[in-house]
């Protein structure tokens, strides 16, 4: 594989290049956790995964706890999908 086609293929994977998911909630449950230094970036990481996104449409899915804003996995901030937190909580 040359790096150009690996990069094709981790583009399409993450759902950057070809977005096959249409809500937030799948976005970040897809991934797992979305993580980001900062919560304008976090959204940015969800928003432009989904097609005709704006910062609303992740807004609002946060404040419905859609995905939660948590430090889940180490001390940076990730979002994570509502039914995934406990579990990951968890380990």
């Amino acid at each position: 594989m040359t790096t150009e086609q690996i990069a094709a293929f981790r583009l399409q994977n993450q759902h950057i290049s070809h977005p096959a998911l249409t809500d937030a909630k799948a976005v970040v449950a897809w991934h797992g956790a979305m993580q980001a230094q900062d919560y304008a970036h976090s959204k940015w990481a969800v928003g432009l995964r989904i097609p005709g996104a704006t910062d609303d449409v992740i807004e609002n899915a946060i404040d419905r706890g859609d995905i939660v804003r948590t430090h889940v996995l180490r001390p940076t901030w990730h979002l994570v999908a509502n039914e995934d937190i406990r579990w990951m909580l968890a380990l």
